[in-house]
């Protein structure tokens, strides 16, 4: 097929799609360009000791894997830049990339002199323009806010020079455009949140990263800012916006949106994985014809269905050091004392149960994990050829179903009671104290939480919802309860991750103190062997 005939058969968004590919290519050209040139050399001493704190540290966050390097970056300025009395910023961006390299985060001899520069740049610009904000606003609550704000943008425009963003922000766009006319913002409002109606592309942007692409508010922050052009330096209007963004990102309102935008998502994903990832198989000759299109998705997909099965192994293990990380600090710290205190000696059975228990769970909960069918297969192709080609039905949107039933909501609130009444008495057969049955219930909750987000992994590849066993269902009854509870932990988890606070005071900050130590010292009886030569 020619190109003229392929322009007049291809969408709106399969045009669209054609120019962001042809985007992405020229500026990872470009990249490339940069990358051939002078690069920034790590010295390998301790390299080992800070690659194992980072997968310990890591397992302790449960954060998504594109996140990992982000927050590392956070960690390391939060760490090294004083909002207390302002402090030299100057090798700071060499020793992040230092730290980065040697977490095996980036590669050795990978990162141009010319990147290391633009991450000064950066510090020094949102570093300052911190210390600026100081000189009119002194109220510390204001400060820390602002601090916050300087923190999540700083982080990520560091990891943006180390790491493009241009693949998830294209597609972002691209996403925003098929959805946008199709979603009334103003029906999905929640509980008459009061939503300006210039705010309505922001919500269903923030939708779309959280549910599709998976970001936290630091990366969806940043990219607001730079949709909406708001630069730092204009200090009054940035901390206007980023109000603004906080509200929003607290809303029943984005919540909802968000869950329309993953139930309806399926094919986004999969032209996501196929178009816009990194190594993504398809490019834009794949869209020469709506034949070709199909053999390039029939394959991506049957691909994808192997890689969500490695992602829900790597799933269960990341789930379950992170429940076994977590379970033993506490154990140490808590449960260990605490029998101590009451009873002289350590009660094992207890201990036990509560350190294996919650990890053998959600190992097992895999085996009721399994890859969609082909029927979704097919209707993932038709759905997708719809969307980039002329001639096609594209899907309706499906809004999730409300749960409002009086009755309904009183049975489950039964059923709730039932569960953790009968989990008790055995707890109590067991004998369980106080202290020891509170534990067993926050991790078996949190490993039943962990179980139902991976089989989400699942759900959001499916473009047709299969049919619930009686298996399943029965299923669902039994855990729903402690999936909520599990769900409440983690938000707060997340929030105020103790464990993390713990292995950033007593591990972090010395380890990595010494480890730069050791890098100077290094260097500094390297010059003195070059000065005897």
């Amino acid at each position: 097929m020619s190109t003229v005939n392929q322009k007049a058969r291809l969408s709106h968004l399969g045009n669209l799609l054609v120019r962001s590919l042809g985007n992405i290519d020229d500026f990872e050209k470009e990249i490339a360009k940069r990358r051939k040139k002078e690069t920034f050399h790590v010295p390998t001493v301790g390299s080992k000791v800070s690659t194992a704190y980072e997968q310990l540290r890591n397992a302790s966050e449960y954060a998504e894997d594109d996140l990992l390097e982000q927050r590392a970056i956070r960690r390391y300025l939060k760490r090294v830049l004083s909002f207390h009395t302002k402090s030299e910023t100057k090798n700071l961006a060499s020793e992040l990339v230092t730290e980065l390299t040697q977490s095996e985060y980036l590669k050795n001899d990978y990162t141009p002199v010319s990147d290391i520069d633009d991450i000064a740049h950066h510090i020094d610009r949102y570093y300052g323009t911190y210390w600026k904000y100081t000189e009119h606003e002194h109220r510390p609550a204001k400060r820390a806010k602002f601090q916050d704000w300087i923190l999540d943008i700083l982080s990520v425009r560091c990891e943006q020079t180390l790491s493009s963003h241009i693949r998830q922000l294209l597609f972002a766009h691209f996403a925003f455009s098929y959805i946008h006319d199709k979603i009334d913002i103003k029906k999905l409002i929640r509980d008459h949140e009061k939503i300006s109606k210039d705010d309505y592309p922001i919500v269903l942007y923030i939708a779309i990263h959280r549910s599709l692409l998976k970001s936290d508010n630091s990366t969806i922050r940043a990219a607001l800012l730079d949709s909406y052009r708001k630069d730092v330096h204009n200090i009054e209007d940035f901390e206007a916006f980023n109000k603004t963004i906080d509200e929003l990102f607290e809303t029943k309102t984005v919540a909802h949106v968000a869950r329309v935008v993953g139930r309806n998502g399926a094919v986004l994903r999969f032209i996501y994985t196929g178009f816009f990832r990194a190594e993504a198989p398809m490019t834009a000759s794949s869209l020469k014809s709506e034949d070709a299109l199909e053999h390039g998705m029939r394959q991506h997909i049957s691909h994808e269905y192997s890689e969500i099965n490695k992602k829900l192994d790597r799933g269960i293990l990341k789930s379950v050091a992170f429940l076994f990380v977590t379970k033993t600090i506490v154990g140490v710290t808590v449960e260990v004392p605490y029998d101590y205190w009451i009873y002289g000696q350590i009660i094992w059975l207890p201990l036990i149960l509560n350190l294996f228990f919650p990890s053998i769970f959600i190992a097992i909960s895999r085996l009721a994990l399994s890859t969609p069918d082909a029927r979704n297969t097919d209707a993932l192709v038709d759905q997708t050829n719809s969307m980039l080609f002329f001639g096609g039905h594209a899907p309706e949107i499906k809004m999730p179903k409300e749960s409002r039933s009086t009755g309904f909501n009183a049975a489950y609130a039964v059923m709730f009671m039932i569960m953790f009444a009968g989990l008790t008495y055995v707890l109590y057969l067991l004998h369980f104290n106080f202290v020891q049955g509170a534990i067993f219930f926050i991790f078996l909750s949190t490993a039943s939480f962990l179980s139902f987000r991976l089989s989400r992994i699942i759900q959001e590849a499916e473009a047709v919802h299969a049919n619930q066993s009686t298996l399943s269902l029965l299923r669902d009854v039994l855990y729903m309860p402690f999936i909520y509870v599990g769900q409440q932990i983690s938000y707060r988890y997340s929030k105020v991750n103790i464990v993390a606070l713990v292995l950033d005071i007593l591990i972090e900050l010395p380890l990595k103190s010494i480890l730069r130590l050791v890098r100077q010292w290094t260097q500094f009886l390297s010059s003195k062997k070059d000065e005897m030569i």
